[in-house]
């Protein structure tokens, strides 16, 4: 995935004028040319000796103003603007939506369904991630929520870290979207480093405990088996809701569950703790709790898609039966 960049298209009627062997095309992109001629459907006009940062703060503000079928002309004028017109847009970002993202969307809205910022800086492609990381630091909740959305177009590991960090936000909703992207990293090493931070943020007491527990959280969403030794661990923490986060934590991984008592779990450790977590909810199946079953028969289908999950009125035998087939699956397929 590394140095992988979707492709954004551009607003209709909008070419960038990118070709391999311009070497204009490199760095900033300001490039040392006259301005282009103003064009048919731009209501500004380039003001005599305007600075680039002049000329993009005056195309910016049309930009707002504007619907997603009006806004080609504009972007075609801020694209030579380079780092102008990303500094520009970045401040007013995400400015007036089009459509405000909904908590029922099935999916998250692209850039060009955003407002008329968001589908401007998708149009300079990786040129704008530093910008959106930056972002995603703001003080506005709403600007990291829809920078973090904006994440969601590229496929690039310097997304990674802004990632995590926004995993943390105080924002929910940030939150929910930060994880969800940076699983679709998980087998990048950058990915591993993140995870590392996370589980250093969720031990280190010197941090706020709001921090920790999201930390806490954060690494349980994205099922982290490597974290279950740090959550035995922080089982007996001086703030109980850390403590509770790591048991159910613990829970989530394993599909065992031998409460707040860290010594049942170091023994668990001991005789189980150098298995893969898939091994681990095989062996849930046959957990004596029906929730414990019913997660494990889940996280496996999750992780594996071999067996689809038992209902909630099955019977433990079901779940006896399902464990045997996943361990003759197993065996099967991991023999060495």
């Amino acid at each position: 995935m590394a140095g992988q960049k979707r492709k954004h298209s551009l607003p209709s009627g909008v070419v960038s004028g990118r070709h391999e062997d311009d070497p204009e095309d490199s760095g900033s992109r300001v490039r040392a040319k006259a301005p282009p001629p103003v064009e048919e459907g731009s209501r500004t006009h380039a003001a005599p000796h305007e600075t680039p940062a002049q000329n993009a703060q005056r195309l910016v503000a049309e930009l707002l103003t504007l619907g997603p079928d009006e806004i080609a002309p504009v972007v075609r004028r801020l694209l030579p603007l380079g780092n102008f017109a990303h500094e520009e847009i970045s401040v007013h970002f995400p400015g007036p939506l089009w459509r405000p993202s909904l908590a029922t969307d099935s999916r998250l809205p692209r850039p060009e369904e955003i407002s008329s910022s968001a589908a401007a800086l998708a149009t300079f492609g990786g040129e704008a991630i530093p910008y959106l990381a930056r972002m995603m630091r703001h003080s506005s909740a709403n600007v990291r929520y829809y920078a973090a959305i904006m994440c969601g177009s590229y496929a690039d590991t310097q997304l990674i870290e802004p990632l995590m960090q926004a995993s943390l936000d105080e924002d929910r909703e940030c939150r929910r979207v930060a994880l969800h992207l940076l699983s679709a990293y998980q087998h990048e090493p950058e990915y591993r480093s993140a995870l590392s931070e996370l589980r250093r943020c969720a031990a280190d007491t010197a941090l706020p405990v709001g921090v920790r527990r999201r930390a806490t959280s954060a690494l349980t969403q994205l099922r982290d088996g490597a974290s279950a030794p740090l959550f035995v661990d922080l089982l007996g923490d001086a703030d109980r809701g850390i403590a509770t986060a790591c048991r159910v934590g613990l829970r989530v991984l394993s599909a065992h569950d031998f409460g707040f008592s860290r010594d049942p779990w170091l023994r668990w450790l001991s005789e189980r703790g150098q298995e893969i977590r898939v091994q681990w909810l095989i062996e849930g199946l046959g957990d004596s709790r029906a929730n414990v079953r019913l997660l494990a028969s889940r996280e496996l289908w999750q992780l594996t898609r071999f067996l689809q999950p038992l209902s909630e009125t099955a019977q433990r035998e079901d779940f006896v039966a399902a464990q045997r087939n996943y361990e003759r699956w197993w065996t099967k397929n991991h023999s060495d």
